[in-house]
């Protein structure tokens, strides 16, 4: 009688330790969990806690002008919210997130200057998370000052040789989408009431839903900034666009406004003075998010101006506003648009573009209709459909398709 364990194929048996290799490897590469976040105190000493399954190597670093702590982990993934939450005490608010493959962060707004007293890791027991734990108490702001970091490495110059905005590349034509925000960096919260959703999140649902309507017409190539959760810097956003020698650049967003009945999509481009005082102000939010994201920009300025070497040409500015009139037209037909729906200021994202490129604020995370709306699959479409006839025309009208 032959035992029954050699009626067992060995194919079988192959397969099943090959599945319990794979499922055993996921489980190992899994990142630690952040499950919940505690602040507790007063203004003069805060605590920070972290529960997270594991314990993830971190630094802390400390950065003015605003006052912030910035605290970066091996990469975890996260189950406490949108992104960003308000603070308790010495803390004014928080921000979390994917900053680098590998590496996540997260950055305290500071009341006050603010002194590391202590970081522990408390071990969790009978199965519950570990406790990363960090102490704050008040100090001075130059106490605080001597222990700020020193600006990153300077940005090497860049040198121009991509094909000038007057010749787009020859077949199909490159448009790049920038989700705008990601990682730490969420963007506003306004739809968190509505929906529980940060504008990181519309903006990379609607970017990938955009990039498919555009790629099906045959007619472009659409690369996305970032195709993830992550963060990215806005200089290197537009190094995308200047790397890939694209024909057009158009930087995705969801607006936030103080009056909730304020709703609609508004199109911007570059200019050196603001076409008004809204535009002015959202320039200056959205300038703020390298600032936001806890990034040291030291001589930021003169990095800035060595990596645009050729940025405004008039030419390039001729061509942004021609497509922002075409894009105009359309949306109007597709979604509601604001009164004034073509602005101008002066968009860092922007400047740092030597290609025709706009910025959509797609609606108003804090109008409750326009923050429902933008999360639903039909409202992204209209508005992939609308960008896509806006490029026919702008690119039909300019250049020959070739």
């Amino acid at each position: 009688m032959v035992s029954s364990y050699r009626c067992v194929p060995l194919k079988f048996i192959y397969c099943v330790v090959i599945l319990l290799f794979m499922t055993t490897s996921n489980l190992v590469a899994a990142p630690p969990e952040v499950s919940a976040a505690r602040i507790g105190g007063d203004g003069t000493k805060t605590r920070f806690v972290l529960e997270i399954s594991g314990s993830p190597a971190f630094r802390t670093f400390s950065l003015a002008n605003p006052n912030r702590i910035v605290i970066d982990l091996d990469e975890v993934s996260w189950d406490i919210g949108p992104g960003g939450a308000v603070g308790k005490g010495l803390i004014k608010n928080y921000r979390y997130g994917l900053y680098t493959p590998g590496t996540s962060r997260i950055v305290l707004d500071l009341n006050s200057p603010v002194k590391i007293a202590n970081s522990f890791v408390i071990k969790g027991k009978g199965g519950k998370p570990d406790r990363l734990v960090f102490d704050f108490e008040k100090t001075t702001q130059t106490i605080f000052t001597k222990g700020i970091s020193s600006p990153v490495a300077r940005a090497q110059a860049v040198n121009s040789a991509r094909t000038p905005a007057t010749t787009p590349s020859r077949g199909k034509k490159v448009i790049v989408i920038d989700p705008g925000h990601g990682g730490h960096d969420p963007g506003n919260l306004g739809g968190i009431k509505v929906n529980g959703i940060s504008e990181k999140n519309v903006t990379m649902s609607a970017s990938r839903n955009i990039k498919r309507i555009l790629e099906a017409s045959g007619r472009y190539k659409v690369i996305l900034t970032r195709d993830r959760d992550i963060f990215l810097q806005l200089r290197e956003r537009s190094l995308v666009a200047h790397r890939n020698n694209a024909d057009l650049f158009i930087s995705i967003h969801a607006d936030a406004f103080r009056s909730p009945n304020v709703r609609g999509a508004t199109i911007y481009t570059l200019t050196g003075k603001a076409s008004d005082r809204e535009a002015e102000l959202l320039a200056a939010r959205e300038n703020k998010a390298d600032v936001i994201a806890g990034v040291d920009l030291g001589d930021e300025q003169d990095i800035v101006q060595n990596i645009l070497i050729d940025l405004v040409k008039q030419e390039t500015m001729n061509l942004s506003n021609r497509f922002a009139s075409e894009l105009s037209k359309e949306l109007k037909k597709a979604i509601t648009v604001r009164k004034r729906s073509l602005r101008s200021a002066g968009f860092v994202v922007l400047k740092g573009i030597d290609v025709p490129s706009v910025l959509v604020e797609m609606g108003y995370l804090t109008n409750s209709t326009d923050a429902r709306l933008l999360m639903q699959k039909e409202t992204q479409d209209k508005i992939g459909r609308a960008i896509l006839e806006a490029a026919d025309n702008y690119f039909a009208q300019n250049f020959a398709f070739n």
